[in-house]
């Protein structure tokens, strides 16, 4: 996981809560595939910050994903 530490990134990358909600799915399975390292992320800071996950990078996932089915 790569740290997130230079200017705002803000469309560019979205937060757990938000990949949630487009994935129709829990906070928790996204957390899940992230540690699985199937989804991208960046950490903001250290320890225990928050994560987000690139746009590109979760189109890249669902395209990997619907090419699978």
């Amino acid at each position: 996981m790569t740290v997130l530490t230079t200017r705002d990134h803000r469309g560019e990358y979205l937060t757990v809560a938000e990949v949630a909600a487009e994935l129709a799915c829990s906070e928790p399975t996204v957390r899940r595939r992230i540690r699985a390292g199937e989804l991208p992320a960046v950490r903001l800071g250290g320890p225990g910050s928050g994560v987000r996950i690139p746009r590109t990078g979760l189109e890249a996932w669902l395209w990997s994903e619907k090419d699978t089915r």
